[in-house]
C-alpha cells in the first residue's frame, strides 16, 4: 500500500512522483510552476489526483498489466488525449504498455485510475457488466457530465479517507473497500457503453425485469443479492439481467440494488429516533453487515453520513 500527498515547483519532480509510471511533463505554458499530487495505490488499483496552474505535456508509457481511466476535473481549457478533445463530458480509456501523449491546460485538475486488468474483468462480471476489449481501446468515451462527477466524488471521498488514516487500509477489509469503491465508480460509467445485445425483448419486458428485481430486494431486506441470484430468482439469463438494467437504469445491476437498500436505510432513520432504530440496527436490517462498507456507500450516495442524517426526536 502507498499513500501520499506532494506539492511541487518543478514539472519533471511531479512526473516522477507518480509509481509504476514511465514519464516526463513538459512546461509549455509561462509562469512560475505549482503542481499537487494525492496518490494511493491499494491493491491491484492506483489512484492520482493531480493539479498544475501552467500548461503541460505528459507523455511516456502506461503501466503495463493495468488499464487506466482519466476524468477531467477542472481546466482553462479542454485536454487533448491521444488527439481527441477531453472535457467534463468525457472518460479516458486506455489499456496498458501503450504510449500516450495527453496535453493539459492551465490550471488543470485530474483524476487519473489505473486498474489490474484481471481485477477489473473479475469484477466486471461480479457486477453483470460486459466490457468489451473493444471499448476500452477507444481513447476517450463519452459520458454524461453529472454521472462522470458523481463518480470522480466518490472516488475523491475515497482517497481523502486513506490518506486522513491510511491504517485500517494496509490489507484486508479496508483494502477490498478501497479498491471495490474505485473500480465500481468506474464500471458504473463504462456501463453507458455496454452494447445492447439483441435479447428480442421489448422495452415494458426489460422495465418488468427492473420492477421485479426491484421488488425482490425488499422482500428480501436482510440478504443483499447477487446477479446470479437474480437470474436464479428471475429465471432469465445474465446477459437479460444486465441487457435489462443497462437499458432502464443505465446503471449496473449491483450498484442500483445497492442503491435500493439504502434508500430503504434512509427512510428507515429519517422516520424513527435514535433510541427506537440505532445506526447500526437499521444498516443490519437492509443486509449491510460491514458498518463500514456501509457508511462509505451511504455517504457516496447521500453526500452526509448516516450519523448525520436529520432524524426525528
Amino acid at each position: 500500500m502507498y499513500a501520499n500527498f506532494e506539492t511541487f515547483e518543478d514539472a519533471d519532480r511531479h512526473a516522477h512522483a507518480l509509481t509504476g509510471w514511465e514519464q516526463r511533463y513538459d512546461q509549455v505554458g509561462e509562469g512560475a510552476f505549482r503542481s499537487t499530487v494525492k496518490q494511493v495505490s491499494i491493491a491491484g488499483v492506483q489512484v492520482f489526483q493531480e493539479s498544475a496552474n501552467v500548461r503541460i505535456v505528459q507523455r511516456g508509457q502506461l503501466p503495463a498489466g493495468f488499464v487506466t481511466f482519466g476524468l477531467v476535473l477542472g481546466g482553462g481549457a479542454p485536454f487533448s488525449f491521444q488527439g481527441v478533445r477531453v472535457d467534463e463530458n468525457a472518460l479516458v480509456v486506455a489499456p496498458g504498455s501503450k504510449e500516450f501523449l495527453l496535453h493539459s491546460p492551465p490550471d488543470m485538475s485530474m483524476l487519473g485510475v489505473a486498474v489490474d486488468s484481471k481485477l477489473l474483468a473479475s469484477a466486471a462480471d461480479a457486477a453483470g457488466v460486459d466490457v468489451e476489449d473493444e471499448i476500452l481501446h477507444r481513447h476517450v468515451l463519452s459520458i454524461p457530465s453529472a454521472a462522470g462527477a458523481r463518480a470522480g466524488k466518490r472516488i475523491i471521498a475515497a482517497v481523502e479517507s486513506v490518506l486522513a488514516d491510511p491504517d485500517p487500509f494496509i490489507s484486508g477489509d479496508g483494502a477490498h473497500r478501497f479498491a471495490q469503491t474505485v473500480t465500481e465508480s468506474i464500471l458504473d460509467l463504462l456501463t453507458f457503453h455496454v452494447p445492447v445485445r439483441e435479447d428480442r425483448l421489448t422495452y415494458a419486458c426489460r422495465a418488468d425485469v427492473v420492477k421485479r428485481a426491484h421488488d425482490l430486494v425488499l422482500s428480501r431486506p436482510e440478504q443483499p443479492i447477487s446477479v446470479l441470484d437474480l437470474c436464479e430468482k428471475l429465471r432469465v439469463s445474465r446477459r437479460t439481467v444486465q441487457n435489462s438494467f443497462q437499458s432502464v437504469t443505465q446503471m449496473n445491476p449491483v450498484s442500483y440494488l445497492r442503491a435500493v437498500r439504502l434508500a430503504q436505510v434512509r427512510r428507515l432513520l429519517t422516520t424513527t429516533s435514535q433510541t427506537e432504530v440505532p445506526v447500526r440496527e437499521a444498516a443490519m436490517r437492509w443486509g449491510f453487515s460491514n458498518l463500514g462498507h456501509f457508511a462509505s456507500d451511504y455517504k457516496s450516495l447521500f453526500g452526509e453520513l448516516p450519523s448525520q442524517t436529520q432524524r426525528p426526536r
